[in-house]
């Protein structure tokens, strides 16, 4: 079979045109990726000399860190806790750091700490405080030293003086822990015994485990252990208010220490005064459990 020149040279020149197109397809994809490299390289070189020589960084601490929540807690005791951030970049701060050291505080439950770089490079604290349940003392013939939180948190008075020193008093000793478990269940025996008297609680004794006891408007009751009985113990003092009643004057204490019986202790004479530790000796000497 004869083909043509004409044909042949046609059919190179198509072939040479076709790998020609081909070859500048991908020049020109390379170029395009080329492109997107060094705009991408430029983006991010842009961005690290923006974000490093720009003044974003925290120069004047009164204006552009904000504590907001906090009653009981001082600004200034917040920002020592968190320590120096002047001329710090907002970039270098790390919030998850920030509200650890702040929680430090015992009266801070939770710390919340966000940067922000517009307007105008700022942090902001929020800070979530415990809520106080009881007032705390070691000794009972002194000023309170603490108030126990509803999370079971101890804190000084001395420390934050501003804190709200709650009705109720704790007698402890200097080694006393509790939790929130441990105050939910002191909180629900103490408005049991609200509810069945009809007094709040003023004084909770918690010196001696074997022997706490309570004061209850003018009634001072000695409920022994809190073990698993306690809550039966303490819901017969309704069946035995009406009788004590004409006593009230004469009544030292009500023993809820039992399970049988429910002793009481008269004075001989009218007791004077409000001191409901003045006729119980035993009160005020730590390691004695009974009278």
């Amino acid at each position: 079979m004869h083909v043509s020149t004409a044909y042949v040279d046609k059919r190179k020149d198509w072939i040479r045109s076709r790998r020609k197109r081909r070859k500048h397809a991908r020049q020109a994809r390379l170029n395009r990726q080329v492109f997107r490299y060094i705009l991408l390289l430029a983006v991010m070189w842009g961005g690290y000399r923006v974000m490093t020589y720009l003044p974003w960084a925290v120069t004047d601490p009164k204006t552009e860190i904000s504590v907001r929540g906090n009653t009981v807690a001082t600004t200034s005791q917040i920002e020592t806790a968190m320590g120096s951030l002047t001329d710090k970049k907002i970039f270098q701060i790390d919030p998850h750091q920030l509200e650890k050291k702040v929680e430090t505080l015992k009266v801070v439950k939770y710390a919340f700490v966000r940067r922000y770089t517009l307007p105008k490079p700022c942090v902001i604290v929020q800070v979530l405080e415990e809520v106080p349940w009881a007032t705390f003392t070691t000794n009972p013939d002194g000023p309170p030293e603490a108030v126990i939180s509803q999370s079971g948190k101890l804190i000084s008075i001395k420390d934050f003086p501003s804190i709200t020193q709650p009705p109720l008093t704790i007698y402890g000793s200097n080694d006393l822990k509790m939790t929130s478990k441990t105050v939910a269940q002191w909180a629900s025996y103490v408005e049991f015994i609200k509810a069945q008297t009809g007094e709040p609680v003023a004084v909770l004794d918690l010196r001696h485990p074997y022997d706490i006891r309570v004061v209850d408007g003018d009634l001072y009751l000695k409920l022994g252990t809190a073990d698993a009985t306690l809550t039966r113990r303490l819901g017969r003092l309704t069946s035995i208010l009406a009788s004590v009643q004409p006593l009230k004057s004469r009544l030292e204490y009500i023993d809820l220490a039992l399970d049988n019986n429910i002793p009481l202790k008269l004075a001989k004479k009218p007791i004077e005064g409000k001191n409901i530790y003045a006729n119980d000796r035993t009160a005020q000497l730590p390691g004695r459990a009974n009278l």
